[in-house]
């Protein structure tokens, strides 16, 4: 946009030169016929290259015949915004159902969490697993206890290149799954009982859903997601005849099983490379305009004083405003490039802004996607998405839960769940977590079970007497699933049976049947916890 109007400018300047010329050789007594002659022939090729190169920019601006005038004028607003400005807007419109979903289960997750108490029939249930649901009802229970209110406002933006939803779904021989990744403005308050604000975070990232939904093989036909085995939509809501599940008629339908936010170096390299492109339009304009109005006023000044045809005098006065406008600029862009630029890279490398930092996000996410590989060779639907947010889901179940009960279906056995028991007591004032970063160090599997060692770096916000502090926490897990159990995802039921004595029993009370005590291993559904060490 600012080398069309540099093209313009270049274009009507030439034309009053070359009218400046025919008008000087018509009435300047002094030119004889030859002269008169040259002077007029100049001038036309003057006027008709100005006319060009004007009219090449108002031809490109205009080549879309359907836009009135007003359209065409914002649209010309748009560019110039455009090329000073990094190219991030709001988006509006939710072009599908997955869109929809999420629009709307953040607005409904902002108002479960900004009412008072828990509401039975809050929105977010029918759009949630029932596990998804577990979590935010510990978050939620916990900020009632500590009497604090979370306020939560987000947006859906676009950020150059990237596409601000991007999706993938696959069948993982129970359940439907979507992984949704979106580039979002979103801000979270912490609040207390009156008003004032405790902490607030801003999220100028990614957010990230795991969508859930039962796979239909006909329009009849459906894929008990507990099992795997054929039934129709009916036989489920009765009770699979294979494994006995009972659903609901909205547990066959999408639910969100994960919501969180997450650095993504896509993104982040898109933001990076945008606002990189805006220095040079921004050094020119902040540098230009002042030198250009400096010009004009002192070409008003003079403008009666100076002598010749008028339209010379008008290219005269174009040039003198002109010449040191881009002479300034030129040197101010190139003063930048050579001196300022440098020290801008400097700072960057200290942000998330910056392309080493982008860097090591991606050697993350490639050393990951090795571990995944290998994975795959025995589990070929393995998903690192699906991994992640599922592994999110525990942690939060953990640092979230009042007492071992409540967290106990995620862990292997008692050893396992004495551990998480122990570590429990630091985080009851505990009221946000974020997971920074995930690393897969290591995969193994026998002939009985897999076996996974992992380190998560979470960012943690505490709560204690009306003062709030955030510190780091690292923590390396053992997690171990059945060699059998290909299932990327935690069997979300209304209830299932107990294996000893087939009394109902949901996966969220424990893994202890309260009628028989029978414990139920979560290793044959999911993966679980054998071991949990926080790493100082």
């Amino acid at each position: 946009m600012l080398r069309n109007i540099g093209m313009f400018l270049l274009g009507i300047f030439l034309l009053f030169c070359g009218m400046g010329m025919i008008e000087m050789a018509l009435t300047d007594p002094e030119f004889n016929i030859g002269s008169i002659i040259f002077a007029i022939f100049c001038g036309l090729i003057f006027v008709a290259g100005g006319v060009a190169v004007a009219g090449m920019v108002l031809l490109d601006g205009h080549s879309d015949k359907k836009k009135s005038k007003k359209d065409t004028a914002v649209d010309i607003a748009k560019e110039l915004m455009s090329s000073v400005c990094p190219g991030y807007y709001k988006i509006l419109e939710d072009k599908d159902d997955t869109e929809r979903l999420i629009h709307y289960f953040r607005e409904d997750y902002a108002s479960f969490f900004d009412q008072d108490g828990i509401a039975e029939n809050a929105a977010i249930v029918k759009e949630a697993t029932q596990v998804y649901w577990h979590i935010l009802y510990l978050q939620k229970n916990r900020l009632d206890q500590k009497g604090i209110r979370l306020k939560f406002t987000s947006d859906r933006f676009s950020y150059g290149d990237v596409a601000a939803v991007r999706k993938k779904s696959y069948f993982d021989k129970k359940y439907k799954v979507t992984d949704v990744s979106e580039t979002i403005e979103a801000k979270t308050e912490f609040l207390d009982g009156q008003g004032k604000r405790l902490h607030q975070r801003k999220n100028l990232q990614t957010a990230c859903y795991q969508i859930l939904s039962a796979e239909y093989v006909s329009a009849k036909k459906v894929i008990c997601p507990n099992c795997g085995k054929d039934a129709t939509r009916e036989d489920l809501i009765d009770g699979c005849d294979y494994c006995g599940t009972k659903f609901t008629v909205e547990d066959l339908n999408n639910r969100v099983s994960e919501f969180s936010f997450k650095k993504d170096y896509d993104v982040e390299y898109s933001k990076y490379k945008e606002k990189r492109k805006t220095y040079i339009p921004r050094v020119a304009l902040i540098t230009g305009i002042p030198v250009f109005l400096f010009s004009l006023i002192n070409v008003i000044r003079i403008f009666a004083d100076m002598e010749g045809p008028y339209t010379l005098r008008i290219a005269a006065a174009l040039f003198a405003i002109a010449f040191p406008t881009a002479a300034f600029v030129f040197i101010a862009v190139y003063a930048f490039i050579i001196f300022v630029f440098p020290l801008l890279q400097g700072v960057a490398s200290f942000s998330y802004m910056s392309k080493r930092m982008v860097s090591k996000m991606k050697n993350i996410q490639e050393a990951n996607m090795e571990v995944a590989k290998n994975i795959q060779k025995t589990d070929p639907l393995f998903s690192l998405d699906a991994f992640y947010s599922n592994l999110h889901n525990k942690l939060s179940a953990i640092h979230f839960a009042s007492g071992p009960a409540e967290a106990s279906a995620f862990v292997e056995g008692a050893n396992s769940e004495a551990q998480v028991a122990a570590v429990m007591p630091s985080y009851q004032d505990l009221i946000d977590l974020q997971v920074e970063e995930i690393h897969l160090n290591g995969y193994s599997v026998g002939e009985y079970t897999q076996e996974m060692i992992v380190t998560v770096k979470l960012s943690l916000l505490s709560e204690k007497k009306g003062s709030v502090s955030r510190k780091k926490e690292k923590v390396k897990l053992t997690l171990v699933k059945d060699s059998n159990c290909k299932s990327q995802t935690v069997c979300a039921p209304s209830f299932t049976n107990c294996k000893q004595c087939g009394s109902p029993m949901s996966l969220l009370a424990g893994r202890v049947c309260s009628y028989c005590g029978h414990a139920r291993r979560l290793a044959e559904y999911d993966w679980a916890i054998r071991s949990y060490m926080k790493v100082v």
